[in-house]
């Protein structure tokens, strides 16, 4: 049995209620930009980041990315990739992605929406959550490949390490 990939009659007007009411109880700043999609800052331990949720009628889903504060340089491309992939073995949710042409970093993920007429607000919550989460750990591993020029396993390392307590 294959699953129902096609168009599903989602509310959109509830989706992008249900968001606005999550980004709103975050306390994110956020604005709704057209019909299918809500623009929205992300507070980050590294400042302040970039996110979109897009509804995609087909097949349906809510598409989450979060567009990363660093400047990757095209010299370090390779770096910068074999990163993400040791950082994306470690995340359960989403995952980073290099947009080369753009020169960009995101993190994204989707929520099906198949079947359903819209995400709830637990399901978007643990995605922002998540996003959130991935990039307060892994921006600094970035950082220190793009700007330090360190190995990705050295800053994959440096970015795992935990303290305990408050210095």
């Amino acid at each position: 049995m294959s699953p129902d990939l096609s168009p599903s009659e989602t509310n959109e007007t509830d989706l992008f209620e249900t968001i606005e009411n999550v980004l709103g109880a975050l306390n994110w700043q956020f604005e709704r930009d057209g019909y299918d999609s809500v623009q929205c800052v992300a507070p980050t331990r590294w400042g302040e980041m970039g996110c979109l949720l897009t509804y995609r009628g087909h097949p349906p889903a809510l598409h989450i990315s979060l567009t990363l504060d660093v400047k990757p340089m095209s010299r370090r491309r390779s770096g910068i990739s074999e990163l993400i992939l040791l950082m994306n073995e470690r995340l359960w949710l989403g995952h980073f992605d290099y947009w080369v042409e753009d020169e960009i970093i995101i993190f994204r993920h989707s929520l099906p929406l198949s079947g359903r007429l819209t995400a709830s607000e637990g399901e978007i919550e643990a995605v922002l959550t998540a996003a959130k989460e991935a990039v307060d750990k892994f921006v600094p591993a970035f950082n220190f490949v793009v700007w330090a020029g360190k190995s990705p396993s050295e800053a994959i390392a440096a970015s795992m390490f935990e303290t305990e307590g408050e210095a």
